[in-house]
């Protein structure tokens, strides 16, 4: 096949998407301004979180808009001084949080996180990273059995849409992950959740796999898209003008929605932002990614005893100054869990994690165009569905018929 897709952006899922169209045998050109993978991509939280199958938009969220607003350190922030920039997107998430709607996103994101470990596995071979990922599953820790029960309802509907998990008792939290300090009492084991040792090294791994297959990539601004007449036909660049293709993969994370205004589409993108704590010697061995119900942050297990504090969600324009106390307090947080840890050569991120209203992703053509497909608005889920998203575009970009119905993540729903 000698089809020509250019893929903006070179994020996890962009690279994913890139990787895999080379390999269906397209002609693929990558394009990014920058250096692949080191955006958002760098700094996630490293896992592919098969059981978060239930939208951030639950039944009742409008209540929990006030505390947002006065806790600016709580595990979801809202920031008031963007509120007004950012009402009609919480307009929309808290439309969103309907029940009925909220069964339909649950079975429409159920339906992309169950096929993700079939999706990745042959990338991670063909690119030679079976050694960076770690099967291991996760624990969501509880401090006690009403905490735990409280969250039962919410893991039963995650079994309900194929999500396997099991309880454990204290006996049995401290036979799998010993270090866990004694205050944890129980915890829910998802078997299927996987993560990765470095998530920008994995990334890496498979822009590289790309490259050594013939992809091409060209670090330029992509600064519109070409068109011939109602059909997308290439890009414009900042470095080297317009580029041709015949098809082309708008990926470029929080950014995407000025392509989308170019051809007349409403995407309401805003930044789900994240922040990170790295500790490369914290000297802490940990087998299983662990996350904190209550305080809403994870704790990844990286090579050579290091880890990552990361989670929390606050909602503000993508180009406000960090809060680096949110990062920060994930320290103290991690320290009431696996105990004491070194500090040496800390480094703390934040990233815009690109977030739709309703936490379904916008994967697929946009109705009334030709050429042009999107790939964005994953949220916290970027690494989790970024090869399912590049399986799911190319098949439908080398004609083939899709293996899911791409309607509900159709980037002209809104």
């Amino acid at each position: 096949m000698d089809k020509h897709v250019i893929v903006i952006g070179a994020g996890v899922v962009g690279i994913a998407t890139a990787l895999q169209l080379r390999l269906a045998g397209c002609r693929v050109t990558l394009l990014d301004r920058g250096e692949p993978a080191r955006e958002t991509s760098y700094g996630n939280a490293g896992a592919f979180a098969v059981s978060d199958v239930i939208p951030l938009a639950e039944p009742g969220v409008l209540r929990r808009v006030p505390r947002w607003l006065l806790d600016p350190l709580g595990p979801l922030a809202l920031r008031w001084r963007y509120l007004p920039g950012l009402a009609p997107w919480l307009l929309r998430f808290v439309a969103a949080s309907r029940p009925r709607r909220v069964a339909a996103l649950t079975r429409d994101l159920a339906a992309l996180l169950g096929r993700v470990n079939a999706d990745y596995a042959p990338l991670i071979a063909h690119a030679g990273l079976d050694g960076m990922w770690r099967r291991h599953g996760a624990l969501t820790l509880y401090r006690d059995q009403d905490e735990l029960a409280a969250a039962l309802p919410a893991w039963q509907r995650k079994r309900e849409h194929g999500v396997a998990w099991h309880a454990l008792d204290r006996a049995a939290l401290q036979v799998r992950s010993p270090a866990l300090a004694a205050d944890w009492h129980c915890a829910v084991e998802v078997p299927a959740w996987s993560h990765v040792d470095d998530p920008y090294l994995f990334s890496r791994g498979l822009f590289d796999a790309f490259v050594r297959g013939g992809g091409q990539f060209i670090a330029s601004e992509a600064s519109a898209l070409a068109m011939d007449g109602e059909r997308v036909c290439g890009v414009d660049t900042e470095q080297h003008g317009r580029l041709t293709a015949d098809a082309v993969v708008v990926a470029c994370g929080v950014w995407s929605d000025r392509f989308a205004r170019q051809l007349h589409c409403r995407l309401p993108l805003e930044s789900e932002r994240g922040y990170h704590v790295t500790l490369p010697r914290a000297g802490i061995a940990l087998h299983h990614f662990i996350q904190c119900a209550s305080e809403s942050f994870v704790i990844l297990p990286m090579a050579g005893g290091g880890l990552r504090l990361a989670g929390t969600v606050e909602l503000a324009h993508r180009d406000a100054p960090p809060d680096w106390r949110r990062a920060h307090i994930l320290i103290d947080k991690a320290r009431r869990i696996v105990g004491d840890f070194s500090c040496e050569e800390m480094t703390v991120w934040m990233g815009n994690r690109p977030s739709l209203p309703d936490t379904l992703p916008a994967i697929g053509a946009l109705p009334g165009r030709q050429g042009v497909y999107f790939a964005t608005g994953h949220g916290h889920l970027g690494l989790t569905l970024a090869a399912t998203t590049g399986a799911l575009l190319t098949e439908l970009i080398c004609a083939a018929t899709p293996t899911l119905d791409l309607a509900p993540y159709s980037p002209g729903r809104f």
